[in-house]
């Protein structure tokens, strides 16, 4: 995993963090082979990695910002096997092929998993922090008959203080998997 402090950041514009990359691509269980799409690729950390492990990977987001950084830490760890492309999801991913999704960020993830499991896109991994959008995105899984594990990852970072180190909690991340087959 690249370290956070390598990628290029922009205000307001998220990244996932490491420790939670190295859960997240676990879970899409990359082969040479596959064509990803990262749906809400924010600053584009995900991107990077899942393209780093697979043929080709689509980032996806609808903020000018996130295109823009996710463009610029492509370039700077000289990834070349992915498009970015600036919009809403749900309009681009008829237009595109792909056989694993991972969803770090949409508005309307019922569309969006509406349309992955028509596609029949069997391996969807999604990354949350608010409770109810995990239990929304667990419920659409199970509706449309995917296999679903979910791993809640919380990560604490140590830091020295005048009597020795404590540990800063990050966030809770709760990953979701879905897989068909």
């Amino acid at each position: 995993m690249i370290p956070d402090n390598e990628f290029i950041r922009m205000e307001g514009v998220p990244i996932t963090k490491e420790e939670i990359r190295a859960v997240s691509i676990g879970k899409l269980r990359l082969s040479k082979d596959d064509v990803v799409v990262d749906i809400g690729c924010g600053s584009g950390g995900m991107s990077v990695e899942i393209a780093r492990r697979c043929k080709f990977t689509y980032a996806i987001d609808v903020n000018d910002k996130a295109i823009e950084t996710t463009t610029k830490n492509l370039k700077k760890f000289g990834v070349e096997n992915c498009k970015v492309i600036k919009g809403n999801a749900k309009e681009i991913l008829n237009d595109i092929d792909f056989n694993k999704a991972f969803i770090g960020g949409t508005k309307d993830i019922e569309g969006i998993i509406k349309i992955l499991n028509k596609k029949e896109i069997n391996h969807i991994v999604a990354n949350t922090i608010v409770l109810e959008n995990t239990v929304k995105i667990i419920s659409l899984l199970e509706k449309y008959n995917y296999n679903v594990e979910v791993v809640n990852v919380s990560i604490s970072y140590g830091k020295k203080i005048s009597v020795g180190h404590m540990m800063m909690a990050k966030n809770p991340i709760t990953i979701i998997t879905g897989k068909k087959g």
